[in-house]
């Protein structure tokens, strides 16, 4: 009997003892402080390991109807070479792994994403570059290009469904895609060297292609060697003097192409579709700019559906360090209005980092850790409050790989530390003051 009452006290007590603590584990869970303590454990994860990306499974009934998110995705960890914003919540971002293309597009801002990679069959030897040979119109419309480099021929990859599925086309066996473009999802061009073995230091042969189709067949329509040259005027033709910088279209007949020729940049103009060219302004003659080693430069890029308003980075480089300049246009690019930049010189790995412009007006600028916005086409800048997070992580990926905006508030940064094969993307929703890991 005895017994019997210690064990039954030992055992009253004992639950006393683990309802209370119990109780206790209750009252003091502060969800705040739970969720930053997961964030920063994140965080700390991301820092060692390089980016994570949470991945969606494969729509499922159970995933449609709001499963657990153990249910809906899986982390990975992943090298992303570039980026492009698609909307304010809405991007996409790729790097190659083993000689596979690897793009993953988010609608949430980052928090999942979903794989729209094409066929591990289609190999890469090099990550595709915005511009150049990757562009999309939209989260629908995308075109990538795998260019040859002894992997057979050079394809054009299409899509219309968000990379669910992918069609492709094929270009000349030596032609090198310089740089590519949509003003729609039915018309576009494609600039290429038609033997890069051939091309010098300064010199670069160039063809440019254009399609009505999507991309499904593409024409001929300029040839700066050959039977093209000969047809007409020399001077019709984009020079083979010049390597190819960037190149955009306003709609089907006017476009621009941007050259480095012996160090200094070149306009030069279409007004039917890219048949033929004219030369533009002459930038390095401009008596405004400081006298430079070399300059460098990007392409003309328009703002809004009109894309009446535009302008184009103008880098003058000195040394180890390279200032950066403006030149805007309000007539479509009929003429453009030098815009000097009242910020420092940037300088090592990111010499080459210059401002992006959301509009003809409003642009930010990362120097030195610091961000910098202006809203008077870049006449003053203001220094953003300096942002742990960001200074954190530029200290760990000091290289700057690209910056965008998508709004006022919402931008992009990638970062970099490029002897590991690491980098972080980042992104601000209050205009740069604050930023964190996507």
């Amino acid at each position: 009997m005895k017994l019997t009452m210690r064990k039954a006290l030992f055992i009253w007590i004992t639950l006393v003892f683990v309802l209370s603590a119990c109780q206790s584990s209750t009252s003091d869970y502060d969800p705040a402080a739970d969720k930053a303590s997961t964030q920063e454990l994140k965080k700390m994860q991301t820092e060692d390991q390089g980016q994570t990306l949470t991945l969606n499974h494969t729509a499922t009934s159970d995933t449609k109807q709001g499963g657990s998110s153990a249910e809906r995705g899986y982390k990975i960890q992943t090298r992303l070479t570039d980026f492009q914003l698609l909307s304010a919540s809405a991007g996409l971002a790729w790097g190659v792994t083993r000689n596979e293309l690897r793009i993953y597009v988010t609608q949430d801002s980052g928090d999942t994403w979903d794989n729209v990679s094409p066929a591990q069959t289609v190999t890469f030897s090099e990550p595709p570059t915005y511009g150049k040979d990757i562009f999309f119109l939209n989260q629908n419309n995308g075109w990538v290009i795998r260019n040859a480099s002894g992997v057979g021929e050079t394809l054009i990859l299409h899509t219309t469904d968000g990379g669910q599925n992918w069609n492709f086309a094929t270009l000349n066996d030596e032609a090198t895609v310089l740089g590519i473009y949509f003003i729609d999802s039915s018309n576009g061009w494609v600039m290429t060297s038609l033997d890069s073995s051939k091309d010098s230091a300064d010199m670069q042969e160039k063809a440019l292609y254009t399609t009505t189709d999507g991309g499904n067949t593409w024409k001929k329509i300029m040839q700066n060697t050959g039977v093209f040259v000969t047809e007409g005027s020399t001077a019709q033709a984009i020079p083979q003097l010049g390597k190819l910088v960037g190149m955009s279209f306003r709609d089907r007949n006017n476009g621009f192409v941007t050259l480095e020729q012996h160090g200094t940049p070149h306009l030069y103009i279409t007004s039917n579709g890219g048949k033929t060219w004219k030369t533009g302004p002459d930038f390095d003659k401009n008596k405004k700019l400081p006298a430079c080693h070399s300059f460098t430069t990007g392409k003309p890029q328009f703002f809004g559906d009109s894309k009446t308003a535009g302008w184009m980075n103008i880098g003058c480089v000195k040394d180890s360090q390279t200032s950066y300049n403006g030149y805007f246009t309000h007539d479509a690019g009929k003429t453009w209005n030098f815009a000097p930049f009242a910020l420092q010189a940037q300088t090592g790995v990111n010499q080459s980092m210059g401002p992006t412009f959301l509009n003809d007006k409003i642009g930010w600028s990362v120097v030195n850790g610091i961000v910098y916005r202006t809203a008077n086409q870049g006449k003053t800048w203001k220094a953003l409050p300096i942002n742990n997070t960001l200074q954190n992580t530029l200290n760990k990926y000091p290289e700057l790989v690209k910056l965008q905006f998508f709004s006022a508030d919402v931008g992009w940064l990638l970062v970099a530390k490029n002897e590991e094969r690491r980098s972080l993307l980042m992104q601000t929703t209050d205009g740069g003051k604050t930023w964190h890991v996507l």
